[in-house]
C-alpha cells in the first residue's frame, strides 16, 4: 500500500525502494501516456519513464510526501511534471523530441492510442483517464484470477461482459447457453458486480495515504468522472 511504502522509504527500511518501484510500475501506463502527450517520441518517452522511476528511488524523492498525506495518483503526476521540466531545462538547444514530429504510422497500437488526440484532452486528462483504465484492467485481472483459482474460469468469461451493463439484455440467451435459471444467473452477476466493487475499493485504498471509507468513496467518484 502507498502509505506503507512511503513510510518504509522515508525510514530506509530494507526492500522499500523495490516496493515503491513495484507500486509505481503498476501505474506506468498513465506515466507513459502523460510523457507522450507532452510531445515526446515513443522511444524517448520510454527512456524518460525509466529515468523517472530511477528519480523516484533517489534519496529525497519522497521528501514532499513525508509531512503531508498525498494520493499516489497526485504524487506521481506532480513529480513527473517537475521531472520533465527539470529535464527540459538541462537539455541542449534541441527541441523536445529532437525536433521531429511523431509519425503515428510508426507507433504500435498502444502507443498510437496514447498519443492520438481525443477532443481537447490535455496531458493531465490523458494521464487521469489512463489511470482509471489501468485500475479497471487490474481489478478485472484480479477477479479473473480468483475465479480461475476456484475452477470457474469459464463462468467468469461468460459473466464478465455483464459487469458494466445496466439492463437485462442477453440474460435469457446466456442462461440458456449455461443451462441455468435466469434468476440464478442474475444472482451470480449481482454477486460478481459486488465483488468487483469491493476489489475496486481495495485497489483504490492501496493508492491512498489515509484510506478511510469516505476518502475511498471520494477518490472513486473523482476517478469515474474521467471515464
Amino acid at each position: 500500500m502507498w502509505s506503507m511504502v512511503r513510510l518504509a522509504v522515508a525510514e530506509g527500511r530494507t526492500g522499500a525502494d523495490q516496493a515503491l518501484d513495484d507500486l509505481c510500475r503498476a501505474y506506468e501506463k498513465p506515466i507513459l501516456a502523460y510523457i507522450i502527450r507532452n510531445g515526446h517520441q515513443p522511444d524517448i518517452a520510454a527512456d524518460l519513464k525509466q529515468a523517472f522511476f530511477e528519480c523516484l528511488l533517489s534519496k529525497n524523492a519522497l521528501a514532499d510526501a513525508e509531512t503531508t498525506r498525498v494520493k499516489l495518483r497526485a504524487f506521481l503526476i506532480t513529480k513527473l511534471h517537475s521531472f520533465l521540466i527539470d529535464r527540459h531545462r538541462h537539455a541542449t538547444a534541441q527541441k523536445r523530441g529532437d525536433g521531429k514530429v511523431v509519425a503515428l504510422s510508426s507507433l504500435s497500437d498502444e502507443q498510437r492510442h496514447l498519443a492520438e488526440p481525443v477532443d481537447h484532452m490535455t496531458p493531465d486528462r490523458v494521464y487521469q483517464q489512463q489511470w482509471v483504465q489501468t485500475l479497471l484492467n487490474s481489478t478485472m485481472q484480479q477477479l479473473e484470477a480468483e475465479y480461475t483459482e476456484s475452477g470457474k474460469a469459464d463462468l467468469f468469461a461468460v459473466l464478465s461482459p455483464m459487469i458494466g451493463k445496466d439492463n437485462d439484455t442477453g440474460y435469457v440467451e446466456m442462461a440458456a447457453s449455461l443451462g441455468k435459471n435466469v434468476n440464478t444467473l442474475k444472482s451470480e452477476v449481482h454477486r460478481l458486480r459486488k465483488t468487483w466493487k469491493a476489489v475496486i475499493e481495495q485497489q483504490v485504498a492501496a493508492t491512498l495515504d489515509d484510506p478511510t471509507p469516505a476518502n475511498i468513496k471520494a477518490e472513486i467518484n473523482e476517478l469515474m468522472a474521467f471515464r
